[in-house]
């Protein structure tokens, strides 16, 4: 496995958003909330946390720094079933749950699922 292929690096941008988004709803959080502490916006911590952008090391560190989260551990790729629980434990604690977000972290986990299959090739 080509650890820095585009397959690799997409999964793992999307792990990161996770993880960055766990932590803030665990420590009930808004993305405004961390957006004024690293001095950015929510639209960037909401573009982050979807993987839609692939966020500047940077940002990453200070959002790190906010949630007291380790920023290595970051890149280090979770096996399958440890990112799909953070996607469920993610759903559980969103507090604003449409029928489009419901549909999204469905379609989420099964990107997943197709991104970790595609990197076993």
């Amino acid at each position: 496995m080509d650890l820095y292929g585009k397959k690799y690096i997409e999964i793992l941008n999307i792990q990161i958003g996770c993880i960055l988004k766990l932590h803030r709803l665990r420590q009930d959080l808004s993305q405004q909330e961390v957006a004024v502490a690293i001095d950015s916006n929510s639209t960037t911590i909401g573009r982050i946390e979807r993987a839609e952008v692939v966020g500047g090391w940077d940002k990453i560190y200070m959002i790190c720094h906010t949630l007291n989260i380790e920023y290595d551990h970051l890149f280090i790729l979770l096996p399958l079933k440890k990112l799909l629980s953070l996607v469920d434990e993610i759903y559980s604690l969103d507090q604003k749950l449409s029928n489009e977000k419901r549909e999204y972290y469905l379609k989420l986990k099964e990107s997943i699922k197709l991104k970790f299959q595609a990197l076993q090739k």
